[in-house]
């Protein structure tokens, strides 16, 4: 989630970069063709050289003035005096004779509010004029260098600035994020565990907040919903299977004693059955706090002798290599988890069935393994996924001990060995001091 909500974040920043870019090329290019394209004013210089090589005795001979009329110019010629010695167009309002102020003010600025731009000619000057508001004209003509490379590396250092809070605010706004989600995130995770640590519902995730404190609640009443629904049921079915079992002993005689003795291993198999689905439920709500640190060991050795001392022609061979060590667990559970394994390798197989145990990069390792025809890959994949449905009695022993080993903390693995099946319990180890 979280990395989801950073790459949109990132996706967005990048593409407000990207239309900035966009934006700053789209302008430098409109300044470009507005530089290329000057409409119908052509630049005074350009004019100056055409009229400059195409002069005759004159420089406003008839070839420059129709180049100039094309072109909506007017031009006059001064002597070194300011005197009017050629003209063109020349408006009424222009003076035949200039002082040098007056020709100091019109090259800086305008002639009767026309844009001109003044050029040596010979002993004079040549005043090329254009129509009003063809052109403007700055006061000045010249740039202080020291200034403008100040200036230039001053436009720089704000850039730089601007960079860098634009990236500390993108980091503030991660880290934002990352504190408001950080404990989303770990509620989600949590939502089906009894330490789920209710969000406040307050802030800009107040909804979301909400929703999963609601999440969490439904959940559990849910799940109490269905232990009080079972063992409703278990409670219900108990007295009528003693019932039948009790009537069944009354009707046994020589001649139907095979019959009725399948029909109590049934009742004894349905039994098992509600036995089972009813500590399913009750692990579900145990409490950790409960446990303490024991040696696995005689515990397995009371199992292996109990299954010995039932199963006389049987053979379980116990390879231990565990020394010093102990589980953080309820030993009654440890035991049930143990007895489910082997108690379906004793009915469901004929051969030998070993019992180890080991020690794995700090781990502790309990495996069982018989010489069955295994177990179908699908009951396997569906244990293993925490799926009970249309599981059988074999499956349902399977699940509970899974269900055992997280809940104190292990692993659990069970795969073919062709033949047989292995069953693998994977704990922290604690050594003895």
């Amino acid at each position: 989630m979280l990395n989801y909500i950073l790459k949109r974040f990132t996706k967005i920043v990048v593409r407000i970069i990207l239309l900035l870019f966009l934006l700053g090329l789209m302008l430098m290019s409109i300044l470009y063709v507005n530089y290329k394209s000057r409409a119908n004013n052509p630049y005074p210089d350009e004019v100056f050289n055409f009229v400059d090589e195409n002069k005759s005795d004159i420089y406003l001979n008839e070839k420059n003035k129709k180049y100039l009329e094309e072109r909506n110019i007017w031009a006059i010629r001064l002597n070194k005096d300011g005197k009017v010695v050629e003209s063109f167009n020349k408006p009424n309002v222009v003076k035949d004779k200039f002082e040098i102020t007056d020709i100091a003010r019109f090259t800086r600025y305008y002639l009767n509010d026309y844009p001109v731009f003044t050029y040596i000619a010979g002993d004079g000057l040549i005043v090329f004029a254009y129509s009003k508001n063809s052109f403007d004209k700055f006061p000045i003509n010249f740039v202080d260098y020291e200034n403008f490379t100040f200036n230039l590396r001053l436009s720089g250092a704000f850039l730089l600035i601007f960079l860098f809070l634009v990236y500390l605010m993108y980091k503030v706004d991660i880290k934002n994020v990352f504190k408001m989600l950080d404990p989303v995130q770990k509620s989600i995770g949590k939502i089906y565990d009894d330490d789920f640590d209710k969000l406040e519902e307050v802030g800009e995730l107040s909804d979301l907040s909400k929703a999963i404190n609601d999440a969490n609640r439904k959940y559990h009443d849910l799940k109490d919903t269905q232990a009080k629904w079972i063992r409703g049921i278990s409670h219900d079915i108990r007295t009528p299977l003693a019932k039948i079992s009790w009537g069944l002993n009354e009707v046994k005689d020589e001649k139907n004693i095979e019959e009725v003795s399948k029909m109590q291993g049934q009742v004894l198999k349905i039994s098992k059955i509600i036995e089972d689905l009813n500590l399913t439920m009750s692990i579900n709500s145990l409490s950790k706090d409960k446990f303490t640190m024991q040696d696995p060991i005689p515990i397995l050795r009371k199992l292996i002798v109990e299954k010995l001392n039932e199963n006389p022609d049987r053979e379980i061979i116990f390879d231990n290599k565990l020394d010093d060590v102990k589980i953080n667990m309820d030993s009654n559970l440890f035991y049930r988890m143990l007895e489910n394994i082997l108690k379906n390798s004793l009915i469901y197989t004929d051969g030998k069935i070993k019992v180890s145990t080991c020690s794995v990069k700090d781990k502790i390792l309990i495996s069982i393994e018989d010489e069955g025809d295994g177990i179908p890959e699908e009951l396997i994949a569906k244990v293993q996924n925490s799926d009970i449905s249309h599981v059988m009695t074999h499956g349902l022993g399977l699940f509970i001990s899974k269900q055992i080993a997280e809940i104190l903390g292990g692993s659990f693995l069970i795969e073919n060995t062709y033949p047989g099946v292995r069953v693998s319990f994977r704990f922290d180890s604690i050594k003895n001091r």
